[in-house]
């Protein structure tokens, strides 16, 4: 998260370069038709989806449910449907070039992957999107999203995502545990809450302290506490966040787990699947509960929810952590004893809870 603003800052931009808003009409020179980039029953959702999540962030009173209805009213198909009813269009020879342009300079400038993938399909031209659902063999209630539109050269393009929709608990979540379209994050738009599954490319970036510090200038406002041990010849670290992120259109609440070999190095290793433990984490006030993340296997487990700020000294996170090694548990209760004022730790066999307001 201490990253991401910035990474959607550049997509946003170059997204707004190529697409400003004066083209989401082109004229089709044959018919005198208006093409759009989005097919009206895509622009319906779109609006519906923006202004719910909009309206939960500014007053934590939108209807999760209308944005769930128009989801689950996307058509279903199979992989072998094709769509025969695709507008035509016209595009000036310059904005193709101009597209071809960017694509190569995406190329360039960014390693192969979803981001590269999805920032060509903007260059290329995006029209009369088409949304649609197919299910996932063997899944009960649970489809792939797949797009269709035509680009500027007038092509037809068919998009496989790879972003899972679970119909009964209202997820949307990546095929591979790395976050919708690889982005690092989930969402569940039930309750308007981003969500962090374990393979996620931010694992690679370790943790400095300077992702605090440069989030903090702006982008987030949070309370930390590192619980620092030494076991099995590693430093380790324990980080719980919990405060106001996204500028203050989010409540959120964080707790990974890192470690390195040198005690002098400026930054932190993710820990690896085989150092990975079972963990929860609930975020909530005196009254109402926030964010609650189910007990799983986890590095960072993590929750931001879209909703009115609340001030840091209201917010209560709740966790979990199931040690696997009684020595690490020991050196980690020793450690967090620290912070005894502020945080309430109870033990169940090898389970550790903590209560942190």
């Amino acid at each position: 998260m201490k990253v991401i603003s910035l990474l959607m800052s550049v997509i946003m931009t170059i997204t707004a370069f190529l697409f400003p808003i004066e083209t989401v009409k082109e004229e089709n020179a044959s018919a005198g038709s208006k093409v759009l980039i989005l097919s009206e029953e895509a622009q319906e959702i779109l609006s519906v989806v923006v202004d719910n999540i909009v309206n939960e962030a500014k007053t934590g009173t939108s209807d999760s449910q209308e944005v769930l209805d128009m989801i689950d009213s996307l058509p279903v198909y199979d992989t072998e449907w094709k769509r025969n009813d695709r507008e035509t269009v016209e595009v000036s020879s310059f904005k193709k070039s101009m597209g071809d342009t960017a694509k190569k300079l995406i190329d360039k400038i960014l390693p192969d992957g979803t981001i590269n993938h999805f920032l060509k399909h903007l260059a290329g031209g995006m029209y009369d999107l088409f949304i649609y659902l197919v299910p996932v063999e063997g899944e009960e209630n649970v489809y792939y999203i797949y797009c269709d539109y035509v680009n500027n050269y007038n092509e037809p393009i068919i998009v496989f995502t790879g972003i899972k929709y679970n119909k009964e608990n209202g997820k949307l979540y990546g095929k591979d545990n790395n976050g919708l379209m690889g982005i690092g994050f989930d969402y569940d738009a039930k309750n308007y809450t981003i969500t962090t599954p374990p393979y996620v490319w931010m694992r690679d970036m370790g943790y400095s302290v300077l992702y605090d510090a440069v989030g903090n200038m702006g982008f987030m406002d949070t309370d930390t506490v590192r619980v620092k041990f030494e076991h099995g010849g590693k430093h380790w670290m324990f980080q719980f966040w919990k405060g106001n992120y996204g500028f203050g259109l989010m409540n959120g609440a964080e707790l990974g787990i890192y470690n390195k070999t040198d005690k002098n190095a400026f930054s932190y290793n993710c820990a690896t699947d085989e150092e990975m433990l079972m963990m929860s984490t609930c975020l909530r006030t005196k009254d109402e509960v926030i964010i609650e993340r189910e007990e799983m296997r986890h590095w960072w487990m993590c929750g931001f929810r879209f909703g009115p700020a609340v001030e840091k000294s209201e917010l209560i996170m709740e966790s979990t952590i199931i040690f696997e090694d009684a020595d690490m548990m020991g050196a980690f209760l020793q450690a967090i004893s620290e912070y005894s004022e502020e945080m309430t730790v109870t033990t169940d066999g090898m389970k550790v809870s903590v209560i942190w307001q």
